[in-house]
């Protein structure tokens, strides 16, 4: 595929909505495309965390960035759907990234998998206790997360304990 029809087909991404905020009431949620850019935060400073340099934790927010493409093509599933669907995403991610310089991006993903799984989840915790405050169902859906990562778990930890307004006080300020 060429990389301009790459680009197309991922700003799709951008009116994907994360469906399992759609099952549990959520109305507007994040897109596939939101989601992924603060996964892709959370991965470079669990890589700065992790490795202790900016060369692997931008590796680590590249590889998030691109965690999800593949549902540009078979969009998002709630744990529920993928009971009943059989959905090849690693063979949509293979046709999408079908041009030369796919495979260093590939490789990334490998690489720095267990940080990208653990951005993805503390990304669910966090739209979690967001979206909680409006619709405690959707707190159910940050928990029990697994953790793969010493710095994940980590920050997991400091955001249970960090309320999702914080930076509120700056706004009530008189």
């Amino acid at each position: 595929m060429p990389l301009e029809r790459l680009i197309f087909e991922l700003a799709s991404l951008k009116s994907v909505p994360r469906s399992g905020w759609l099952k549990v009431g959520i109305e507007n949620p994040e897109s596939v495309a939101e989601h992924s850019f603060l996964s892709a935060v959370i991965a470079f400073f669990l890589g700065l965390m992790e490795y202790g340099n900016l060369d692997d934790a931008a590796k680590c927010g590249i590889a998030a960035l691109f965690h999800d493409s593949a549902e540009a093509r078979t969009l998002d599933l709630h744990k529920l759907a993928k009971m009943y669907v059989d959905v090849d995403t690693e063979k949509a991610f293979d046709d999408q990234m079908d041009f030369e310089e796919a495979g260093l991006l590939k490789d990334m993903l490998e690489r720095y998998a267990d940080i990208v799984h653990d951005a993805d989840k503390l990304e669910l915790y966090v739209q979690s206790r967001i979206y909680g405050l409006r619709n405690s169902d959707a707190e159910l859906f940050g928990q029990n997360i697994e953790l793969k990562t010493s710095s994940g778990q980590s920050l997991y930890r400091k955001l249970e304990n960090t309320d999702p307004r914080w930076w509120m006080e700056f706004e009530v300020r008189g």
